[in-house]
């Protein structure tokens, strides 16, 4: 449920291999993955620091493109700044949506504005995304400078108000700021970040799972493996718990080997152990998916 396409490095990783359509499929084939969800990014300017102008689909419509042409392995989602079409909370982008479905994208993301997640403006954009069947991958962080992504504080009380106010949108939280929360007391500074060590009281995230139906979680990244890795018993626990919410993915962001991610082959290990079940197994990596894309028609 997370994969992406085209030049994403930054001037800090030029050494990097950039990901096409024939590496990404090459990866998917190497590793038995059968469909992955290309999310076209990024919308936002607070992600804009690496070379973007000399991808070979430097922009959100060719990444789609290049998608919608290989429908046998790729499933395209949309993007788009809820501060786009006049930076208003009363924009209407029905015309955007309409085109995005048009085009065959049957979600929105990964939208990662740097906005608090209950702002008017991203209000009326996941409501409106939520009215045209279109589940949305959100990028999420901590308060201060110097990241992308909606806004939190610890505790995601943002996020959570925003769950209240569209609850017909199915939103799928990923990144640090929304997988920091699994546990309870992190400073601001993990909530931006990666922390570490057991956790002793779980955090807002399983809270807000049971609460709002219309709360799904991306597994991808580090973020999401290192939530459910750094203390393995809750880990296991919150695979068992949440395996109707939860939703495979990887978020490779290059076309290496130094790329890979560890998230497939930790499911696998847990499923041969008997941590989690076959059933767990397959709602995780694919039957959620497929539950929450209304739009999608293999």
């Amino acid at each position: 449920m997370h994969a992406h396409i085209g030049d994403l490095r930054s001037p800090r990783d030029l050494h990097r291999k950039p990901v096409t359509v024939e590496n990404l499929i090459t990866r998917l084939n190497e590793e038995g993955i059968d469909l992955a969800v290309v999310l076209p990014w990024p919308p936002c300017p607070e992600a804009v620091e690496f070379p973007g102008l000399f991808s070979e689909y430097p922009d959100i419509v060719s990444q789609v493109r290049a998608a919608i042409r290989r429908p046998d392995r790729l499933i395209p989602f949309g993007n788009a700044d809820p501060r786009w079409g006049g930076n208003s909370a009363s924009t209407d982008f029905s015309w955007l949506l309409e085109r995005f479905v048009e085009m065959g994208c049957v979600g929105m993301g990964e939208v990662s504005a740097n906005i608090y997640f209950d702002d008017p403006r991203a209000v009326n954009f996941f409501r409106q995304c939520g009215e045209w069947d279109l589940p949305v991958t959100i990028e999420s962080t901590g308060p201060g400078e110097g990241h992308y992504g909606f806004i939190d504080d610890i505790g995601s009380p943002h996020l959570e108000r925003l769950l209240i106010k569209v609850p017909d949108t199915i939103i799928i939280g990923h990144g640090p700021g929304f997988w920091a929360d699994i546990g309870d007391g992190i400073t601001i500074e993990e909530k931006s970040g990666y922390p570490q060590g057991p956790i002793r009281k779980e955090g807002a995230i399983p809270r807000l799972l049971r609460e709002y139906p219309n709360l799904y979680a991306d597994i991808s990244a580090q973020s999401g493996y290192n939530a459910l890795t750094r203390d393995r018993e809750f880990g296991i626990n919150f695979l068992n718990e949440f395996q109707d919410r939860l939703l495979f993915g990887t978020d490779v962001c290059f076309g290496d080997e130094e790329g890979r991610t560890r998230h497939l082959k930790y499911l696998k290990k847990l499923l041969e152990e008997g941590e989690i079940t076959k059933k767990a197994f397959e709602k995780i990596t694919y039957r959620n998916a497929l539950k929450i894309m209304k739009r999608y028609h293999a």
